[in-house]
């Protein structure tokens, strides 16, 4: 499993990163821009992420900005359905605006508030088959 984590807190990256290495291939990136990129270079490469983590606000591309391109990428590079990238938004947004954009625009399996808790994240993960 390749797992791509987007967050410009490197706190959170380390975080995140240390507790999904053990089930997946994990890469940080810093800003959705670069995020974007790293995802359409795995794509194109054809190895794609199979599971994203977005936190939502951030500098140069936001989160939602960022998720709503990768799915206008797999679109457009004919992604089969059911194969598209499973995206989790990471975010310290509790608002009923960002939790409804994350999960009706960018098609997200689950939503986490910061400061989170890994324990918790884990078994949700496990429970929505993400891990």
């Amino acid at each position: 499993m390749k797992i791509l984590i987007v967050d410009d807190d490197p706190v959170s990256q380390i975080a995140l990163s240390a507790t999904l290495s053990r089930f997946g291939e994990c890469a940080c990136e810093g800003n959705g821009r670069d995020g974007l990129a790293r995802f359409t270079a795995a794509l194109d490469a054809a190895e794609p992420f199979d599971l994203v983590f977005m936190d939502i606000q951030m500098p140069v591309m936001d989160g939602q900005t960022a998720l709503c391109a990768i799915r206008e990428l797999e679109r457009e590079r004919k992604v089969a359905p059911g194969r598209e990238a499973k995206a989790v938004m990471i975010t310290c947004h509790d608002d009923i605006k960002n939790i409804s954009t994350s999960f009706f625009k960018g098609q997200v399996t689950c939503y986490f508030t910061k400061p989170i808790d890994l324990r918790a994240m884990v078994e949700e993960l496990r429970r929505e088959e993400l891990i």
